[in-house]
């Protein structure tokens, strides 16, 4: 699980996260402090209101007394008391009805600006006894002070809120620029990362444009002389390659000469002798004859099956005379020999635009590889269907002129697939190189029970080139 929602996000995101939670973590101490301090200062605003309004209570009670104009109360009270905040007083006239002095408008009318009720209660200082003071004129009638910090709370709202919203407003701000810097700044990470991907799949000629970041200008610099170095290791690795087809098929071509010259002429030898022997041996008596004749007729047997075993040797050995012998012709007859020796697998071989020969290493190399293809699908995947597709293509991009055409082999089966886990063997490993040493490319994709498919591509042009001129070596796409 934390795999999937940390791990596996992009740096970026995950430094915007952890400024973020920062962020939120300190206005989160920071807003705590601001309501500890908003309610200490109106606990202390409300006292000293509370103890300034009772003491203008008392100088207007005395100077209305003075004047004898206490049946004034009602009227002169308010004037006098019509500056007064965070206070509500009342008094109680003849009739003993509450008459409130100050303020005018009260909490609830619509005076005041809305105030969370969960703010409030954050904030609402704990006054207690203190939050009531009573001031008498007389027995009959007393004025009631009341704490009222409404407004006191209500000024700490709209300077909190404000603040709030500024800090959201900034704390955007800062997030959007720092996605837009860590952009810049993890676009080379994001690019070294892709020409990795591109050296992993054999393009050496990659190359990385230099950061303005001196600590990833270093890395680019290395990367670039990495590839320099890989794409210098995989030239002479071709080149020596390309010896060493070039050695085992002349290997081959010599052992093939001396199947043919040598064990060819003296099967053929064995047989006629054994003819000749069996022709004398009618005119024997014939127990003797019919024993001879049996004897014979397994030296023919046998000789039959070494003369078929070295003909399967001879095309193995070398498929056919290459350049003389249309290469459609050899591909049709390698499947067929195929679909013959296994009519448990359906081998369906489509041949498009192809030219009579592509030179020898090219022709001998897509023979390898669909031999190669076949051979696995049918030995290891258990294919049931395997399908085969041949044509020449023009190349894509900039060379769709049609002046350097390219070979598309593609060997495509229903069979067990390959496991990821599964390292690639000798067989695929050398279909591979032999593609690569002529500039090719060769793409495996496969999964288990969904069957594999093999993909290859080789510039036909540059193969004969390189087959007039075998030191030269191409170059890495």
């Amino acid at each position: 699980m934390l795999q999937k929602l940390w791990y596996d996000r992009p740096l970026r995101t995950q430094v915007l996260v952890v400024i973020a939670a920062i962020n939120f973590l300190a206005a989160g101490v920071a807003g705590a402090i601001s309501i500890l301090n908003t309610r200490t200062a109106t606990q202390v605003e409300m006292e000293a209101s509370l103890e300034v309004a009772e003491r203008l209570v008392a100088a207007t009670l005395n100077d209305l007394a003075a004047k004898d104009k206490i049946e004034d109360l009602h009227r002169e009270l308010p004037l006098q008391l019509k500056h007064l905040r965070h206070v509500r007083i009342t008094f109680m006239d003849a009739t003993g009805h509450l008459t409130i002095a100050t303020p005018h408008k009260i909490v609830g009318d619509g005076a005041r600006p809305y105030v969370p009720s969960s703010f409030v209660a954050l904030v609402a200082p704990q006054l207690g006894g203190r939050a009531i003071r009573v001031v008498t004129v007389d027995r009959s009638t007393p004025i009631i002070i009341v704490g009222e910090p409404a407004d006191e709370i209500a000024e700490a709202w709209q300077d909190f809120s404000s603040l709030a919203i500024i800090w959201f407003g900034l704390n955007a701000i800062v997030l959007a620029l720092l996605y837009v810097v860590l952009g810049r700044v993890l676009d080379p990470l994001a690019n070294l990362s892709k020409g990795m991907l591109n050296l992993e799949d054999g393009h050496y000629a990659t190359r990385l444009a230099p950061s303005r970041v001196k600590e990833l200008a270093v890395i680019s610099d290395r990367f670039n002389t990495l590839a320099s170095a890989l794409a210098t290791a995989r030239d002479e690795n071709s080149g020596l390659y390309r010896q060493l087809i070039t050695l085992q098929e002349e290997e081959r071509r010599e052992i093939a000469n001396e199947l043919h010259d040598e064990a060819g002429p003296c099967l053929f030898g064995i047989a006629a002798n054994a003819s000749s022997i069996k022709t004398i041996a009618a005119q024997l008596p014939k127990p003797r004859s019919l024993e001879i004749a049996r004897r014979v007729g397994e030296i023919l047997s046998i000789a039959e099956r070494l003369r078929a075993m070295n003909r399967a040797l001879l095309k193995k050995l070398r498929p056919g005379p290459l350049g003389r012998v249309k290469l459609s012709e050899l591909i049709d007859e390698l499947t067929a020999g195929f679909q013959g020796r296994h009519p448990d697998t359906q081998i369906v071989l489509n041949l498009g635009k192809l030219a009579k020969s592509y030179g020898e290493p090219i022709d001998l190399t897509v023979y390898r590889c669909i031999q190669e293809g076949i051979t696995n699908a049918i030995r290891h995947g258990e294919a049931g269907i395997l399908t085969v597709e041949l044509a020449e293509q023009a190349a894509s991009g900039a060379e769709t002129d049609g002046k350097h055409p390219r070979l598309h082999l593609t060997i495509a089966d229903d069979g067990q697939g390959i496991a990821p886990s599964t390292p690639k063997g000798f067989g695929l490993s050398t279909m591979t190189e032999r593609v690569r040493s002529l500039g090719g490319t060769c793409t495996i994709e496969s999964a288990l029970s969904e069957g594999t498919t093999i993909r290859v591509e080789i510039p036909a042009s540059e193969t004969k080139e390189r087959a007039r001129a075998p030191e030269l070596v191409g170059e890495l796409s």
